[in-house]
């Protein structure tokens, strides 16, 4: 048994190592390509501040064919390439799925070393979602900074318009001047209307790769505004006021809820704390829970309903405004 768990670990490492130096030499390739494109760029003067236009993408789930076309059919994996798109991650899909499946065998061989046998599908499960629980906390990151800096690029939107420059330049001012990642974004919508993409399907496209209702309302504004008309200045001085009276209301909502939020990380973390210090003070006293079934029984059980309150806590204190 533990012989063919070493042999399914020395694979799927080597399937790991394999893609990584796949990646790595690809990337070398690319990195020349790019240094060339950048090269004519700014002989052309095509590009401001020696950055790469956004015509150089690379579409393909994963370096290697093989795994590319086998992701390519499957649903998921359109999903989790929007998601790394949101999270701001070069990271393909293949490479996250290799990081999945080796953290779940790495996970999966340390139950089977402790040999309980519950307890290797549940490391593998965990493990396995490491890689995927990171990219969603870099993703939540990314957003907050955008909808935290919003106003201000607003601001600056209006200030270009009231200047006298027309909407696709204040966007390219946006892109040149705003912090990451709202620059990066606008440059990137900038530069698919300049290629020729119609503005109302690159902003759309924007509001793909940026989940946010503040942008979500920035867009169909301006869509309204192009198709019946208005001033578009004032128009987006009271979206960035709007947005600001938003965030005054989502602190005050955390103020009123800060109490039942403080609940559920005493809830969560009381028994934990007790499993911790009795283990310490006696570690003979949890053994049956350990060692005999119905001691499994009521741990599982335990943990269920400790998720059960947590859930029902979050639901009481989380306001959907986002």
């Amino acid at each position: 048994m533990m012989l063919g768990l070493f042999a399914l670990f020395l694979g799927l490492f080597g399937l790991f190592s394999g893609s990584l130096w796949f990646f790595y030499k690809r990337s070398r390739q690319e990195s020349q390509l790019v240094r060339r494109v950048e090269a004519l760029s700014r002989s052309m003067n095509a590009a401001s501040k020696g950055s790469v236009p956004f015509v150089v993408l690379d579409d393909h789930l994963s370096k290697i064919p093989l795994l590319d076309r086998a992701l390519e059919n499957l649903d998921v994996s359109r999903s989790l390439s929007r998601l790394l798109d949101q999270a701001g991650s070069s990271t393909k899909v293949g490479h996250l799925v290799l990081q999945m499946l080796v953290m779940a065998g790495l996970g999966f061989l340390a139950g089977a070393a402790l040999r309980a046998n519950i307890l290797k599908w549940i490391l593998m499960l965990m493990c396995g979602a490491v890689p995927l629980i990171r990219v969603h906390l870099q993703r939540a990151r990314r957003l907050k900074a955008f909808i935290r800096a919003f106003p201000d690029t607003l601001d600056m939107m209006t200030s270009a318009i009231k200047a006298g420059h027309a909407f696709n330049q204040a966007m390219q001012l946006v892109g040149d001047e705003a912090p990451y990642p709202i620059g990066i974004e606008f440059k990137r919508t900038f530069e698919q209307y300049n290629l020729g993409i119609n503005l109302r399907e690159a902003l759309l496209n924007l509001t793909t790769r940026v989940d946010s209702l503040d942008l979500k309302l920035f867009v169909t504004a301006i869509l309204l505004q192009r198709e019946t008309g208005g001033n578009l200045a004032e128009i987006l001085e009271k979206i960035s006021y709007t947005i600001r009276e938003r965030f005054k209301l989502i602190g005050q909502i955390k103020t009123y809820t800060a109490q039942g939020r403080m609940s559920a990380w005493i809830v969560g973390t009381l028994p934990a704390v007790f499993v911790l210090a009795i283990s310490v003070l006696n570690p003979a006293y949890l053994e049956p829970l350990l060692q005999e079934k119905l001691g499994h029984l009521m741990i599982g059980f335990s943990a269920f309903l400790q998720i059960a309150g947590l859930l029902f806590i979050r639901r009481i204190v989380r306001i959907k405004y986002q």
